[in-house]
């Protein structure tokens, strides 16, 4: 314990942090709860919407920049090792006597039980894991505050200790290394709870949390190793260096059954430790900010999103006997790019990014900002983190990405605020068990036996008495946003895999079309889905007077993607939507000048038609990552 608590010092010092933080809003209910007789209640968990686990990156980092977080490449066993074990016991909570409609609770776990699993990793790694439980910290008990009006929960700190012989051989390696008391948040994770009236009068509950543990370079001085799976009757294994090594512990506890019907026989083909690419769907996925600034300059509110292309990494961790599968997902770039990242104020040169999005505009009646960099990143330090029922499809609890968003206008905002907004991931959260306001995640099977998955998520903060930056980004001429101000963040995802090897050739394309900033361009591609039964053509032709208007024009293939729109009525073999990345010469370039790479979406689905395209400058290019963006960004925010 003492090591890991040293850990967690360095841990805030070495990450951006600040003393203030803005206060989470939860939108208020029909009516206050009301709390139980006593203000005490024992509830039974369910059992499969009650798990826990980790999630942990065995690495062998050699340099000293990487190795404290265990941020380096080298990762052993070709992906995280994960485990989950759902829980059975009861949980005690005691109220204390309301204060302006907030109400403090302690929770009493004793020992929660879990079914024996596996610790697995995809390139041959299988630990089995038993004796699991999860019991309360010795002389402290997990806290919060409740408001009645919302059922929303502030100032938690939930404090568990979790036992099984995964961990005890990891111990066993690390003789030095003493169990923690698990925290959640932590220093770099996230605790979420909500309470929900019964008609017993009782309160249902639930809690999610995820945080990381990283392990250093060596314990007390011994080189921090990794429990192979080849153990003694006590749990003495042989290992291998390990240095940089981080655990992500997560926990779910509910009283309530996980919502969703039964998907059968339409349920998607889920692998089991297995690692699996999808495809972005650029049309149904955006990010962005709803923004209500109470700042009359701006003269109301101010929508705005931008379209993102990329993939998600989707690892899918062990079976469980509940019939329940682990998984983690990580958002990449579109195939292909290969160019250093943009360094921002909130971002650094650290993080690799992950999404890339469309230059927008952001519009307020009275004014208008150019938002430009547009990148979506994952938070690298807290690994996004579900556990998917099988029987409906549908991610139990309450999924939350917790991830950065990076533009031009977010920079400038970070700077002007001095320190006061931290430079933490905003924590997206997706409602799976119920559709309220159109948050949630879940996988399903579409169109030819392809696998979709789809979020929806939010995260909504106050900004009253926050600087807003003026359209020029001078701090001079920034706004304070006054009272009700709000940031109203979102995340629409949708991705696809499919299970075929496609054949076929894409062409088409259209002309005088207008983007969502104005742009009149024209297009027109031949794209083999194969990407070798035909010749590939693509010619992009954008008629803006400046910088970002020219001509593209393909000399060789980098990548391609075939896949169906949510919906598609398609026959096998044939695809509406091509996503491909291709190298070609820029009509401004000089003849000897090296190659633009582009990215590029078409759907020609009737119900999702869009058209997506980002050149991108040179690696070298410092000013901004795009040189040429186009897209028919729909006019409403598309559901996923």
């Amino acid at each position: 314990m003492k090591r890991l608590l040293l850990l967690s010092c360095a841990l805030a010092v070495g990450l951006p942090a600040s003393a203030e933080e803005p206060t989470l809003i939860f939108r208020p209910l029909p009516a206050p709860l009301k709390l139980p007789p006593g203000l005490r209640q024992t509830l039974p968990l369910h059992k499969r919407h009650s798990f826990f686990g980790d999630t942990l990156r065995a690495v062998d980092c050699t340099d000293d920049r990487d190795v404290i977080f265990g941020t380096c490449g080298n990762l052993l066993f070709g992906g995280v090792a994960m485990t989950t074990s759902h829980l059975s016991g009861d949980i005690t909570i005691q109220f204390y006597p309301p204060v302006r409609n907030v109400a403090h609770f302690e929770v009493i776990h004793g020992v929660l039980r879990g079914d024996d699993g596996r610790l697995v990793a995809p390139q041959g790694y299988e630990l089995p894991v038993l004796l699991n439980q999860v019991s309360d910290a010795p002389h402290i008990l997990s806290e919060g505050d409740l408001d009645l009006t919302t059922g929303g929960v502030t100032n938690i700190k939930y404090r568990v200790q979790f036992l099984n012989t995964a961990l005890l051989a990891l111990g066993s390696v690390n003789p030095k290394l003493e169990a923690p008391v698990i925290e959640f948040p932590g220093v770099r994770g996230h605790a979420w709870a909500r309470f929900e009236q019964r008609p017993d009068g009782l309160l249902d509950f639930t809690f999610q949390g995820n945080t990381f543990l990283p392990l250093g370079k060596d314990v007390l001085g011994d080189p921090v190793r990794w429990p192979m799976p080849f153990c003694g009757p006590r749990l003495t294994c042989a290992s291998i260096l390990a240095r940089g090594t981080a655990l992500h512990p997560h926990l779910t506890l509910s009283t309530k059954a996980p919502g969703g019907d039964p998907c059968a026989p339409n349920c998607p083909d889920i692998p089991s430790n297995a690692i699996q690419e999808f495809t972005v769907f650029t049309h149904s996925s955006s990010f962005g900010d709803d923004f209500e600034l109470n700042i009359p300059q701006l003269g109301g509110e101010g929508a705005g999103r931008s379209h993102l292309q990329g993939r998600l990494m989707i690892q899918f961790g062990p079976r469980t006997p509940e019939d329940t599968v682990p998984f983690t997902i990580t958002s990449l770039v579109p195939e292909g790019l290969l160019a250093n990242p943009p360094e921002s104020p909130i971002l650094g040169r650290g993080p690799s990014p992950g999404l890339l999005g469309q230059v927008e505009f952001l519009r307020f009646p009275r004014l208008t900002y150019k938002l430009e960099r547009v990148v979506f990143v994952d938070e690298p330090y807290n690994i996004n983190h579900g556990v998917l029922d099988l029987r409906t499809g549908r991610v139990i609890g309450e999924f939350v990405y917790p991830s950065f968003y990076g533009q031009s206008l977010a920079d400038v905002l970070f700077e002007q605020n001095d320190g006061r907004l931290e430079k933490k991931p905003f924590d997206l959260i997706a409602k799976s068990t119920e559709f309220p306001d159109e948050q949630f995640a879940l996988f399903e099977r579409g169109v030819n036996g392809q696998t979709i998955f789809r979020l929806s998520g939010e995260h909504v903060r106050s900004f009253a008495t926050y600087r807003f930056p003026s359209p020029d980004f001078n701090k001079a001429n920034s706004f304070i946003s006054g009272p009700g101000s709000k940031l109203n963040l979102f995340l629409r995802l949708q991705a696809m895999k499919i299970n075929d090897a496609p054949r076929a050739v894409k062409s088409g394309g259209a002309s005088n079309v207008e983007s969502s900033l104005g742009d009149r361009f024209s297009y027109s591609y031949t794209i083999p889905c194969d990407g070798q039964s035909a010749r590939p053509a693509f010619e992009y032709t954008n008629n803006n007077p400046g910088a970002s208007g020219g001509v593209f024009r393909l000399t060789r293939l980098a990548s391609v993607s075939c896949t169906n729109s949510r919906g598609s009525q398609l026959p096998p073999g044939d695809y509406d939507t091509i996503t491909f990345s291709a190298f070609g010469k820029w009509s401004k370039d000089d003849p000897a000048d090296n190659p633009r790479l582009v990215t590029v979406q078409i759907s020609t689905s009737p119900s999702y038609p869009y058209v997506g395209i980002l050149l991108y400058k040179t690696p070298d290019a410092e000013d901004n990552v795009v040189l040429s963006s186009a897209n028919t960004k729909p006019r409403d925010k598309p559901l996923p």
